[in-house]
């Protein structure tokens, strides 16, 4: 009996679990985890972050950004501050390390985003972002 198609939940499952294995491969020389290059992206965009707009900007669970935030401050790449206006409020900032880590995430990044898209055209690959977005639209609609 040959075997079921996949069906779309399956395929993206897998393709998440693909990518997330081919980042944790290529992070590890920087000694990043997967998930803190997103982290560090928001505060290269903007530093000083209180943890908490990072929670909603990565859309986890506020352990999960206390857990990173806590691993990459162990490795020098950023620091925590209490919030000046509210001292109740943690602030992550780059440290001259994280800040440095910036060109090689992202050319990482373009390696990765290149064997991902292998064999499309510039045109598919735009598609298959345009999608992709669709989906967590459609999903953040819910």
């Amino acid at each position: 009996m040959a075997p079921l198609p996949d069906d779309l939940t399956t395929t993206l499952t897998r393709v998440a679990r693909a990518q997330r294995s081919l980042s944790a491969e290529s992070l590890a020389p920087l000694g990043l985890h997967p998930g803190q290059d997103e982290l560090l992206r928001l505060l290269w965009r903007q530093d000083g972050l209180v943890q908490s707009r990072i929670v909603d900007a990565l859309g986890v669970e506020a352990p999960t950004v206390t857990k990173m935030v806590h691993r990459l401050e162990l490795a020098g790449f950023v620091q925590r501050r209490a919030a000046p206006a509210d001292r109740r409020a943690t602030q992550v900032w780059l440290t001259p390390a994280g800040r440095q880590l910036r060109p090689a995430v992202q050319r990482l990044r373009k390696r990765i985003d290149r064997r991902m898209t292998d064999g499309f055209t510039d045109r598919q690959a735009a598609t298959l972002q345009a999608l992709l977005e669709r989906i967590l639209i459609n999903l953040d609609d819910q």
